[in-house]
């Protein structure tokens, strides 16, 4: 499924960067010490202006609580079999540039009752370490929107047997319910020079910057 590690909210207990892990080797200690000092590296200042959609649709879901705006040209993809109480998918017309948005519940009322950005950044790393075919990963930002309900934005590089892609997502914990946005691209096509690459940044950054959670969820509607 395209978000296999939001499970952490749910079985794991808070994380402690001090605590040693259980039956660990050296190696991968090293490999856990090199991404905690990414991760430390990484700590974001104040995010900038997000960057603007020439043309955009809205997608509103009242039933699951949640809004965002992503280009108009993106269409609706075939969802996998359901491993979420919600998931939504949408495709780019690019190859390899999508975006999803899950909704599963949880026990907790915040991120911040999980861990901080950091740790959660340190959390899904190593997650994406356990996926089949996964060889490594780089942390490329972390970051947290302050406010009722508070967002964290972690963006990292996946290196696979299926090649390398970038990944933007955004985390948010409200009314028991956590949200996932994850929009994910090619590393050739995310990083381009070109007016190619610059494009799907911006929409990528963008549809993400304007997710936010509904207060009062009630049906589901889409424009």
């Amino acid at each position: 499924t395209l978000f296999p590690y939001t499970t952490l909210f749910r079985s794991l207990p808070a994380p402690s960067m001090k605590l040693p892990r259980a039956g660990s080797t050296p190696v991968q200690d090293g490999l856990l010490a090199r991404r905690s000092f990414l991760t430390l590296a990484a700590i974001a200042v104040a995010s900038p202006t997000a960057p603007a959609l020439a043309s955009i649709a809205n997608l509103r879901d009242e039933q699951f609580g949640y809004t965002l705006s992503y280009p108009d040209d993106w269409v609706p993809a075939p969802k996998p079999v359901k491993t979420h109480l919600s998931e939504s998918l949408l495709q780019s017309p690019i190859r390899g540039v999508s975006l999803g948005v899950t909704v599963d519940p949880v026990k907790i009322n915040s991120l911040t009752q999980f861990g901080t950005a950091e740790q959660v950044a340190a959390r899904v790393l190593d997650t994406e370490l356990t996926r089949d075919g996964v060889k490594d990963v780089f942390l490329r930002k972390v970051s947290a929107e302050e406010g009722e309900p508070p967002y964290y934005l972690i963006e990292y590089t996946v290196e696979s047997s299926r090649g390398r892609k970038v990944y933007v997502c955004k985390y948010c914990i409200f009314n028991k319910r956590l949200y996932v946005l994850q929009a994910q691209a090619k590393q050739d096509t995310f990083d381009a020079k070109d007016e190619v690459g610059a494009s799907v940044r911006e929409a990528l950054r963008a549809a993400v910057s304007s997710f936010r959670v509904l207060e009062s969820p009630a049906g589901a509607t889409a424009s």
